[in-house]
């Protein structure tokens, strides 16, 4: 959940925000038909570029430490959902929660924390491709933590993939000859943890989900996030404020594009296509980061993404796919 992977998991995030809290919720096969191609494909290419920015927004505010450009991120983000909990049936519904969803959603929104401040700062130590690449593996620590987490049992092929889905993201993460990246080796380790905690974000919240709608547990979750993020700026001292406008900008525009532009578009492109594609899709966002980082930043992949990002996106496809068909949630 890169970005997001609030819901993406980059979380969020986000979710990482990219295993997406919204692709539980699928319309209709029927209703794609009831749009243009041309508008569904504008849709997700436009929330793809937003989801894909998130680590190019992040590098552009270097002059901010990692654990300051998380903290704004996620404050942005919240104080942008606020207006959500005027709703009487949302306050509600909150805290209608039995006492173990509670548990379960502030835990939640510890794992959002932790995944926001080590994926963000991964990117201060290692390629823009690395981390995106191995932050967006979220579905391969949420296919090997279920059977413990959440008693569900993984099929063999889902298994098989996530067997190739490791071999590609040991080749990602044991390259250190990434040009201009001081610390490869800590940042690949950051974003994996990254990846991990937006598992956990997924996992922990997903039996609380069935009680809340999406924009509802993104805000809660948020604000569990703002809290883990406040106090781990505090314990390493980073700065709050004293940052120039363009570092302010940025940090709204991190709220901006990948929260609220990236995640509602694929938010809305679901009442229209299947969950599943929408998870492929999003598998684009390392391409995209990485094609986004080349033209602006001048960072070209190293030997290690170009030859294990092909073979980790295509074992995470693999283990989305077969996962939804084992649920049967494909279509014939």
């Amino acid at each position: 959940m890169s970005d997001g992977k609030v819901g993406l998991g980059r979380a969020g995030e986000g979710t990482r925000e990219t295993s997406l809290s919204a692709t539980e919720q699928e319309g209709p096969l029927s209703e794609a038909f009831s749009v243009p191609m041309w508008k569904l494909v504008l849709v997700l290419g436009i929330g793809l570029l937003a989801v894909s920015a998130s680590a190019i927004l992040i590098r552009l505010a270097k002059a901010a430490p990692p654990l300051s450009i998380a903290f704004w991120r996620v404050t942005f983000a919240s104080l942008l959902l606020l207006p959500l909990w005027r709703s009487h049936r949302r306050r509600k519904d909150l805290f209608s929660l039995s006492s173990p969803q509670r548990w379960r959603l502030l835990a939640s929104g510890l794992c959002l924390g932790i995944h926001f401040g080590a994926w963000i700062s991964s990117l201060s130590y290692t390629s823009v491709a690395a981390s995106v690449l191995l932050v967006t593996t979220n579905p391969i620590w949420v296919g090997l933590l279920s059977p413990w987490v959440a008693e569900e049992k993984l099929s063999w092929q889902a298994w098989a993939g996530v067997g190739l889905a490791l071999l590609g993201a040991g080749i990602v993460a044991l390259d250190m000859k990434i040009a201009g990246a001081p610390q490869p080796l800590l940042g690949n380790a950051l974003a994996l943890l990254g990846a991990i905690a937006a598992s956990g974000y997924l996992l922990l919240g997903r039996r609380v989900r069935a009680q809340l709608d999406l924009w509802s547990y993104a805000s809660a979750t948020l604000a569990g996030a703002w809290g883990v993020l406040l106090i781990l700026a505090l314990l390493w001292k980073a700065p709050l404020w004293g940052f120039g406008w363009e570092v302010w900008a940025l940090f709204l525009s991190m709220a901006l594009l990948p929260q609220m532009i990236g995640h509602n578009a694929m938010s809305w492109a679901l009442r229209y296509v299947r969950a599943d594609i929408i998870s492929i899709v999003l598998l684009l966002e390392p391409i995209g980061s990485a094609a986004l980082a080349w033209m602006i930043l001048s960072e070209a992949p190293s030997h290690g993404a170009w030859f294990g990002g092909p073979v980790l996106l295509l074992s995470v496809a693999w283990v989305v796919w077969s996962e939804r068909r084992q649920k049967g949630m494909l279509a014939p």
